[in-house]
């Protein structure tokens, strides 16, 4: 009895004491934003990857999303970032870098909802014959009429693909 009453007691001393000294600096946790700073100036629908083609905008392959300004600016380009997968192999389908970062130039009034489409021809050298896996999708920057700039650098507000 003396022994387990000397063992808690231990026990609880050293529980403050370790947990003091707890680096917890690398513990990364999503945290829903809780102040209107926080949220993304935007709203977005997943990305999907299209193949059929669509006069004025690509002929093999693109990713097309809707994109809503949720700000009072208008937006006149927005820049997004995302990796590409190959379906079959899980690996990139393209000699080079996976990783894109494309900038298309867009008016976009506050509140107005538009579709986006981002071509990929200029970046294939073979037409995809199945959709391509798009992942890491987000909206690196925004830039405003104004001059003023939105900017997620790290993909904190990203778009993960469907496992």
């Amino acid at each position: 009895m003396q022994i387990k009453r000397q063992f808690f007691i231990i026990i609880a001393i050293m529980i403050p004491f370790l947990v003091s000294c707890a680096d917890l600096s690398g513990i990364v946790v999503d945290i829903p934003p809780t102040t209107p700073d926080e949220i993304p100036p935007f709203v977005i629908t997943k990305p999907v990857f299209e193949m059929n083609g669509r006069p004025m905008h690509f002929n093999y392959s693109a990713i097309v999303f809707n994109f809503l300004n949720t700000r009072e600016n208008i937006v006149d380009a927005i820049t997004v970032s995302f990796t590409i997968f190959d379906q079959k192999t899980q690996n990139s389908p393209f000699i080079g870098t996976n990783k894109f970062e494309i900038t298309k130039s867009e008016l976009i009034h506050p509140e107005e909802n538009k579709e986006i489409i981002i071509s990929l021809d200029r970046f294939i050298y073979i037409a995809p014959t199945e959709p391509y896996i798009i992942d890491f999708f987000y909206i690196y920057k925004i830039h405003y009429v104004d001059g003023s700039i939105w900017e997620d650098k790290y993909g904190k507000y990203r778009v993960r693909a469907a496992k």
